[in-house]
């Protein structure tokens, strides 16, 4: 019952605030300018994100007293939110947005006691305990996984379904635990966004984006709360099964990551070279590519829930997993080529009739 009123006045809050902040975007600069890589029409309100934190401070406030570290969560959150804002008005340089991101793993370690301890056993030779490292790992992980959600933020839509499907998984997988009503906030939150980013076929007036703000904000929302179910005598997944809830945005941000490197390049630098992109130049609409995508993350997912469910071995679970996130590009590139093949050919434009020269008499 706490849940269902947590839930609701999530979505209630975060459809008013979108419907209140979206006229003063404009007014705090928090819009996005086409041009560039950004080839929408206008400009369009960058408050997202801060709706969806604000939405999600009023229904945590309901669930904060069954989970106490609920309000490290909203501190951590705070961070990412502000840091995403003033990003998203103005441009910070990458190393103060992950100063901000180092910030709010630390206010999870070591103010909420949530920490990356082990492993599991991914090599099928023993729990992997992290022991002294167990900071920097914490850091690494959690780092990855809001940096994927901000990496895969480039299709309407995109960011908050993937999110979304982690976060269901993240419910099923806690069931009782003090997390899943947490999770059905944050859910309600990206669902009322979702009202005014999901892609429409034709114009969107509703159009907002939830900026850096949001996209970091359900990167580390979704890492916080499946650390939580996974770690410590209580848990309830291994840590190898919470790497399946976010398979797609982790292989899209090592992906870009290493190929950038190897290309001489920031890998924080702005490109068209994400799983996203693939599919949008091979013809796919931005539905489309939102489908195929949180199709395969709720796949994925799915494969990470079955595993738990009927004790697969964690070196079994970490194999497949490893396997799929080196070749998640391949696995992408072939399906972009395959639509592409399959895209019906546009007609040639009309040639306008040439008037042949007449020979002169002679």
């Amino acid at each position: 019952m706490i849940s269902a009123l947590a839930a609701l006045t999530t979505l209630v809050s975060t459809l008013a605030l979108l419907a209140i902040l979206r006229p003063l975007a404009t007014y705090l600069r928090l819009t996005d300018q086409p041009g560039g890589r950004k080839d929408h029409v206008g400009e369009i309100p960058l408050v997202g994100g801060i709706a969806m934190f604000l939405g999600m401070v009023a229904g945590m406030s309901v669930v904060a007293g069954t989970e106490p570290s609920t309000w490290y969560l909203l501190l951590a959150g705070t961070l990412l939110v502000i840091a995403g804002a003033l990003d998203d008005r103005q441009g910070l340089h990458y190393l103060v947005r992950l100063a901000a991101q180092v910030g709010a793993t630390l206010i999870m370690v070591f103010g909420a006691g949530l920490i990356i301890a082990d492993l599991g056993s991914p090599f099928g030779m023993g729990i992997i305990h992290l022991g002294p490292v167990a900071v920097v790992g914490t850091l690494l992980v959690t780092m990855t996984v809001i940096n994927g959600f901000n990496f895969i933020d480039g299709v309407d839509g995109l960011a908050g379904s993937i999110a979304l499907v982690a976060l269901y998984a993240v419910a099923l997988a806690g069931g009782a635990a003090a997390t899943t009503p947490l999770a059905l906030v944050a859910m309600a939150a990206i669902i009322g966004f979702l009202v005014f980013n999901f892609p429409h076929d034709g114009e969107n007036r509703l159009r907002t984006f939830m900026g850096d703000a949001g996209s970091t904000l359900l990167g580390l929302v979704v890492v916080w709360l499946t650390i939580a179910i996974s770690q410590g005598d209580a848990r309830q997944i291994s840590p190898v099964v919470g790497l399946w809830f976010a398979l797609v945005p982790i292989a899209d941000f090592l992906t870009c990551f290493v190929r950038r490197i190897a290309q001489g390049r920031s890998p924080f630098s702005a490109g068209r070279d994400h799983f996203h992109h693939l599919l949008l130049l091979a013809g796919l609409t931005a539905r489309q590519v939102v489908g195929l995508l949180t199709g395969a993350a709720t796949v994925y997912a799915g494969i990470g829930l079955l595993g738990a469910a009927i004790g697969a071995p964690d070196w079994l679970m970490f194999s497949v997993w490893i396997t799929l996130l080196v070749t998640q590009y391949r696995i992408v590139r072939r399906a972009a080529a395959w639509f592409e093949e399959r895209r019906p050919l546009q007609p040639a434009a009309p040639v306008a009739p040439q008037s042949i020269p007449q020979k002169r008499a002679a």
